[in-house]
């Protein structure tokens, strides 16, 4: 895969218009540069996260003894759970108020951001494709770039594209990620048997 596609995968994998409304429903109290200091370090804590998991996610899958194809599979499963939720949009309900009064680390970078489905793309770009660390960790730094720059502009592109813009986008985003999901766990399944 080149720098683009792992790019791309983690884009859609991070979900960064997704996660929009959570973002502007947990930070709705913080003022403007509150509201910015809380976006910088929520994001950047999540791709710190995800960082260790592209550095270090294989010697974790090694202890564990869990193989390739397993990994795929599993891994084909949660991002396609995740984005049948994201079409059917029920992704942001388990948050909206429990965490309003101390959104740190919990729910924005993690599971919102880093999430489970981010966490296994990682392990398994890492394992699975053998995706050399200089790469991952530019395409991170590329969809970090992005996901701050959406979420910084979050409170304008929230009224600018409104409710069902944002709805429409995520759904948008879901099927893309279903695609790649289904993909994942038929390449899990052909290595198991081969």
């Amino acid at each position: 895969m080149t720098l683009a596609q792992v790019a791309v995968l983690l884009f859609l994998v991070t979900d960064p218009f997704g996660n929009l409304p959570l973002l502007l429903t947990v930070l709705r109290r913080l003022d403007a540069v509150a509201f910015r200091r809380a976006v910088l370090r929520e994001t950047a804590m999540a791709f710190g996260v995800l960082a260790v998991f592209a550095w270090k996610g294989d010697r974790l899958l090694d202890y564990l003894n869990v193989t390739e194809p397993s990994l795929s599979i599993a891994g084909g499963v949660i991002l396609g759970i995740i984005s049948l939720k994201m079409i059917f949009g029920q992704t942001q309900e388990v948050f909206e108020d429990r965490y309003a009064d101390d959104p740190l680390l919990v729910p924005i970078a993690i599971p919102a951001i880093a999430g489970p489905a981010a966490l296994t793309t990682m392990m398994l770009l890492s394992k699975q494709h053998g995706i050399p660390l200089p790469t991952l960790l530019g395409a991170l730094a590329l969809v970090f770039l992005a996901s701050l720059s959406i979420f910084l502009l979050g409170r304008f592109l929230g009224q600018w594209l409104g409710p069902r813009g944002l709805i429409a986008l995520e759904r948008l985003m879901g099927l893309m990620l279903n695609l790649v999901a289904v993909d994942m766990t038929m390449a899990g399944i052909k290595r198991f048997f081969t």
